[in-house]
Order: C-alpha cells, then structure tokens, then sequence
C-alpha cells in the first residue's frame, strides 16, 4: 500500500490496522503499535482502546497519538484473562461506483476543460461546436455508489456488537478519478477533432460545394462517433465500504451472525485460549 498510495488516503488506515493486528497476534508489540499508529490516523478504531493499552505495556515503540489515545481510553471493568481469546470480524458491503459511458456536447466539454488543451485542439473543437448534430464526446465517467446507506450487523452469542467503518472505499475511488478524468476527457475532445479532420476530408474530396461531400463528411462523422465507444471496465468485487471490529471472548466455541444488505453468514467458531478467530463477510449488492 504504500509503494502505490500516497499518505493521506484513507485505505491505509484499514491497512495498520490488518498489519497491526497481526504483528500483535505473532508477539511483535513495536511493529503492531507503529501500524496501528498509522491505523489510528484515519479512524477512531475503539476496538483498539483495550489492546492499545496491553501492547503500550508490552514494547517501546511511542508517539503522542498513540499515548493520547490510550490515556482516554476507559479502565476495564475486569482484568482481562490471558485465557480469553478475540473474534476479529471484516465486513465489506456494497459496491464501488462502476465505470459507466456518457456523451456530452463539445461545448459544454471545452467550458470545462479547454485550459487543458492544445491551442491547436481548442481552436478545432470551437470550429465545429456550431454542428451540434455530431460534436459530441465520449467518454467514461463513474455511476452510482451501491450501498451507501447501509448498516452491517454483527451478533455475538445472540448479543448486537458494535461495528465501525473502516475505510469508505467510494469516496477514495471518486477522489482517485477526479485526478484523471480531465485527461480522459481531454483525450476525446482530441479524438472529437480527429473525427473532424477525416470528415473535412472526405468532403473535400468530394468537392467543397458538393452535396453529396457534405452528406459523406456527416456519415463519416457520425460513423466514427458510433465507434467511439468509451473503455467501461471496471473492478467490479470491490466493496464501497469495510467496516471492522474486534471482541473480547472467552476461550471456547462462539456463535457469530453477520448480516449487510440481505446478504448474512452465521458460523460457529472455536477461540483457543489466548488466541483468535476471524469471520469475513463480502456482501457485494
């Protein structure tokens, strides 16, 4: 994660909290506190308030977040055993905007985004914004979230727990494509004037004054629009959101029931002393 994302983007927060959950678990209490340093960057994790404080006690790795965080952490109201294990529970429900196609006129493009165009372009596009029958561009763009009012459900032994949004994975892809959807229309309004060009010459070919020069610069145009089809691929098993959590237990065998937009999962699990279970949930609707 972070050789491809920058430091402010918010998946690395679900990302210290994964690694920092595992260094915890293989006894790494410095490397576990640094990742859930940077977890804590992005999010509020509470269900790291109780861990935070048994690793703070444990390694020496320290930073003002990480003593502030667990000074305003409550006392627990029993000590915990070193015989009680934990259920980490991952919940990723909706999915993320899909790349969809859409066609806008020329001019409405150039009010837009002619400062990013060649002045050669931005001259080509303004001549024929005026044909209005063809001079439209094509090009992808994102469709709607899928799940953004959702609440996940996580019941414990018949008990509701609390569980917390990690990481809105829909407003990291929408911001990501803000930063490269005025080059992708960029590049159509270039391939826009392209079309131009090739019908221009096909009417010249024909005569400048000719009828039938006219008629095959729009048919040329027009058929060169129709094949303009913008590229719609998309990830489509990325979940628009990832809430996470963790619970304290008693060693032994659990009932777990998680439930996100229609989509539930209920499993038994058995929690060794002093260790840990992890139920998942990808409810992609």
């Amino acid at each position: 994660f972070h050789d491809k994302l920058k430091s402010d983007n918010p998946m690395l927060g679900l990302a210290g909290f994964l690694a920092g959950f595992t260094f915890e678990k293989s006894g790494d209490a410095n490397e576990a506190l640094r990742y859930y340093d940077e977890a804590l960057q992005f999010g509020g994790y509470e269900s790291l308030r109780g861990p935070l404080r048994a690793l703070l006690d444990q390694g020496s790795y320290r930073t003002p977040r990480l003593a502030k965080y667990a000074s305003e952490s409550p006392a627990a109201a029993t000590p915990e055993s070193a015989d009680d294990g934990e259920i980490l529970v991952i919940i990723g429900y909706g999915r993320v905007p899909h790349k969809i196609a859409h066609r806008i006129p020329i001019g409405l493009a150039l009010t837009y985004f002619s400062g990013a165009l060649s002045p050669n372009d931005v001259a080509g596009a303004n001549r024929l914004a005026a044909q209005g029958l063809v001079s439209w561009i094509n090009y992808p763009t994102l469709g709607p979230e899928q799940g953004q009012y959702a609440s996940p459900v996580f019941v414990l032994d018949g008990k509701s727990q609390v569980v917390e949004e990690s990481v809105n994975v829909s407003k990291a892809v929408r911001e990501e494509w803000k930063k490269i959807e005025a080059g992708i229309i960029v590049s159509a309004i270039t391939r826009l004037v392209a079309r131009v060009a090739v019908g221009q010459g096909i009417q010249a070919a024909a005569g400048k004054n000719s009828i039938w020069g006219i008629v095959a610069s729009l048919g040329a145009q027009v058929t060169l629009t129709a094949l303009d089809t913008p590229d719609t691929r998309s990830w489509e098993t990325l979940p628009a959101r990832v809430a996470v959590t963790r619970v304290r237990v008693t060693a032994g065998r659990h009932e777990v029931s998680l439930d996100a937009r229609g989509v539930s999962r209920k499993q038994s699990v058995d929690v060794p002393k002093g260790g840990f279970a992890v139920v998942s949930l990808m409810a992609l609707r």
